[in-house]
């Protein structure tokens, strides 16, 4: 009887995984705007009570879609260094995922929320210093950390190129995400 009565943890993790997978999906097509929880519960086909139990918050359900986002592209990263040079996985991946408009947009919503939820500001800085410690890891095994604050100034540049080109939304800003992130590892392993 007590087993009839817990939650199916499968279950749980599929209802989860389909709202984050929805959150992405409303991200890339209708904006930042987009994710409100009805919205992206609609999306997802679960009640808002049920999205609510995982994400009671629009900031809640704003850092979920980041870490999720954040944490397929280290995925498609990994696949991608096992098959290519370092510099060049980088270089494609990160460009990839800054066009796509997905860790910049959250980016942007995530700075907007925490102004009024300093709950989030909390949060969102243990979502940087993750990031730029998933980036310290990956120059490193690049061979390009010869100077201490290469994860720094490789993050900032790459969240700037991605603020700029969702500013334009062009093929010139795309081309210069791409060309700008390629520059960087080229300036960091000229000191290695």
């Amino acid at each position: 009887m007590l087993l009839q009565s817990l939650p199916n943890h499968d279950h749980a993790m599929n209802t989860r995984e389909s709202i984050l997978t929805a959150g992405v999906a409303l991200l890339e097509a209708r904006g930042i705007a987009a994710l409100t929880q009805p919205q992206v519960a609609k999306a997802a086909g679960v009640t808002q009570s049920h999205l609510t139990y995982y994400f009671p918050k629009r900031g809640d359900l704003l850092l979920g879609i980041a870490e999720h986002s954040i944490t397929k592209v280290m995925a498609t990263l990994a696949e991608r260094l096992a098959q290519r040079a370092p510099q060049t996985a980088l270089a494609d991946t990160l460009a990839e995922a800054m066009v796509s408009g997905v860790p910049p947009r959250l980016m942007v919503g995530l700075v907007v929320a925490a102004d009024a939820d300093p709950a989030i500001r909390e949060r969102l800085r243990d979502l940087v210093r993750g990031i730029r410690d998933n980036i310290a890891m990956l120059l490193s095994k690049a061979g390009l950390t010869s100077i201490p604050e290469a994860p720094l100034l490789f993050h900032a540049s790459v969240v700037g190129l991605a603020l700029l080109y969702q500013a334009r939304l062009n093929q010139e800003a795309a081309r210069e995400v791409q060309q700008g992130i390629a520059a960087m590892l080229r300036l960091l392993a000229a000191r290695a």
